[in-house]
């Protein structure tokens, strides 16, 4: 999950259209039917379901799960989700949802199957150690099925609830990360690390340091939030873990697989500019013996320096394009783009921490590439 500028994009106009019959808004029209003899029934909103919406919201995620940063456009159509949602409050028997923000452009975000519809999820159960682990055969080496996806939960720290349009919105003690609201680093941290690749997601701890151990996977959002107090970690990054299911499996399968694809390309870049290196070194020593060598031997020297530039030239070219590559995975347009940015800085981390490792330049330069 990473922030995003809502200004980014225009406020698709159509939300507050008014119908040609009888000039009215949805607003108004569910208002009323709000307040008339069938409010008990389900009213039908059509308004967020419009295209403009979806191509609005498409636009200002890039195509991503505002949650779990999934690229959804190749597996199955986008979920239109209403952050508090609209029809009902699971948990709250008397609470009609917060029908007056269904067509809301504030309160309308693009979702995945997965973070949006109440599913079986396999979540990790922490190690001894705390750090879960995949096995061979992809699975977790501990795991718990709990139901996660938001639907219609919306669980509140407080007891201030808004019922109706006239309530205060912004006295509610929201537990749910909206990435258009909060800003998703402060309550969530990727523990990378690099000699033992999963990618889990973490809530953030109040004192600098490493990320807090998981607790045990539960579904009970008051239990998460006392759960959240006796470790000392964000409340809303515990809850919104748990809700959206940011470590279900086949989640931290592919974002594992994009900490492996980045520590291929870091390999591989440094490789290239390594060999790079190794043949202009090469040169150096050529050109100094071109003065003192013979006239064949000379031609022979040119022409052996010409092609090692060239292929030199070359694999820095494939080196600079690789480490793009790394720079636009940890770009916000990548599919979870804040892992990404999360293993970057691991890296230059170490290379800090460890600056034996980054003191030969073909490693210097990597590091200045991805910075």
């Amino acid at each position: 999950m990473r922030k995003v500028d809502r200004s980014d994009v225009v406020e698709p106009p159509n939300l507050h259209k008014r119908r040609p019959s009888d000039d009215k808004t949805e607003l108004e029209l569910v208002t009323a039917h709000m307040e008339g003899p069938n409010a008990a029934t389900a009213f039908d909103f059509s308004r967020y379901k419009e295209a403009t919406v979806k191509t609005a919201l498409e636009q200002l995620f890039y195509g991503k799960c505002a949650y779990c940063e999934s690229f959804y456009a190749g597996v199955h159509p986008v979920d239109v989700e209403h952050y508090r949602p609209k029809g009902e409050v699971s948990g709250e028997k008397d609470h009609r949802g917060y029908w007056w923000l269904a067509m809301d452009w504030h309160n309308l975000l693009p979702s995945c199957i997965d973070c949006n519809r109440r599913r079986t999820q396999k979540l990790p159960k922490p190690s001894a150690e705390g750090r879960p682990t995949l096995l061979e055969n992809g699975e977790f080496d501990r795991s718990k099925s709990i139901l996660a996806g938001k639907e219609s939960v919306f669980p509140l720290a407080g007891k201030h609830r808004a019922k109706k349009p006239k309530d205060n919105l912004e006295a509610e003690e929201r537990l749910l990360l909206d990435p258009t609201r909060d800003d998703p680093d402060a309550h969530l941290v990727f523990h990378v690390d690099r000699a033992h690749l999963i990618s889990i997601v973490y809530p953030k701890p109040f004192d600098a340091g490493p990320a807090e151990l998981l607790p045990e996977a539960i579904e009970n959002p008051e239990g998460l939030v006392n759960k959240a107090k006796t470790s000392k970690v964000s409340a809303k990054g515990m809850v919104s873990i748990q809700v959206y299911g940011l470590n279900r499996l086949s989640l931290v399968q592919a974002r594992t697989r994009m900490l492996r694809d980045m520590e291929f390309l870091l390999a591989l870049s440094i490789g290239l500019l390594q060999t790079a290196i190794e043949l202009e070194d090469r040169n150096a020593t050529r050109r100094s013996e071109l003065t003192a060598a013979a006239q064949a031997l000379r031609l022979r020297l040119e022409a052996d320096i010409a092609i090692d530039d060239r292929i030199a030239t070359k694999l820095r070219r494939y080196a600079n394009e690789t480490r793009d590559k790394i720079r636009e995975l940890a770009g916000p347009k990548s599919p979870y783009s804040r892992l990404g940015r999360a293993w970057v800085e691991a890296y230059l981390d170490g290379t800090r921490v460890s600056p034996q490792r980054s003191r030969n330049h073909e490693e210097s330069d990597v590091d200045m590439a991805i910075r």
